[in-house]
C-alpha cells in the first residue's frame, strides 16, 4: 500500500472510532445533564452511570469471546488476545504479560474516559470501568478477571488480566 493510502486509511479509522465513542456516550452525557437539573448531581450520576455500566458490559461482550468450558482458556486467550489487538492503536494497547495460564493488557488510553472528561462528566467514568467487572461476575465459572487501577478511577493506565480458572 502506498504511504500516502495508509496515512489516509488510518485517518480515517481514527475518526471513526472517535466518532463511535461520541455516539456511545453522548446518550449518557444528555441524560447525566438532563437529569441534574431535577434530581440533583449525585442522584442523576447515580442513575446514569448505573445504564453506563450496563452499555459498557454489553459492549465488553463484543470483545472478550464466550467460551463454555474452563478447558476452553487456551482459545479464549487466543481469542482475546486478536480481538483486543485490533484496537491496540487507538487504545494504546499492549501485553504486558502472556503464559499459558494467564494474559494480562494494558491500556495507556480509554476513548470513553477521554470523552466524558470533556463533557465534565468525569465522576460517571468509574461506571464504564465497572461493566468489566458485570462481565466477569457472568463468567466466573470460566475465567478469573483482575485489575489493580483504571484510567476511569484516575490510574495511569488500565489493566485488564484473564487468567484460566483452577
Amino acid at each position: 500500500m502506498k504511504p500516502y493510502i495508509y496515512t489516509a486509511w488510518k485517518t480515517m479509522i481514527k475518526i471513526f472510532s472517535w466518532l463511535f465513542v461520541f455516539i456511545f456516550t453522548l446518550p449518557f452525557v444528555l441524560q447525566a445533564y438532563a437529569l441534574r437539573s431535577f434530581l440533583g448531581e449525585k442522584r442523576a450520576i447515580r442513575i446514569v452511570g448505573k445504564q453506563l455500566t450496563s452499555a459498557a458490559a454489553l459492549g465488553a461482550k463484543l470483545i472478550v469471546p464466550r467460551i463454555n468450558s474452563k478447558l476452553d482458556f487456551a482459545i479464549f486467550r487466543e481469542k482475546i488476545k486478536r480481538n483486543f489487538l485490533f484496537f491496540d492503536k487507538f487504545l494504546c494497547l499492549r501485553i504486558e504479560n502472556e503464559t499459558q495460564d494467564k494474559i494480562e493488557f494494558r491500556f495507556q488510553f480509554c476513548p470513553v474516559t477521554k470523552m466524558l472528561t470533556i463533557f465534565g462528566l468525569s465522576e460517571i467514568c468509574k461506571y464504564s470501568c465497572a461493566g468489566d467487572w458485570m462481565l466477569a461476575k457472568e463468567n466466573k465459572e470460566y475465567w478469573t478477571f483482575t485489575r489493580k487501577q483504571t484510567i476511569g478511577t484516575g490510574g495511569s493506565y488500565c489493566d485488564h488480566t484473564y487468567s484460566r480458572k483452577p
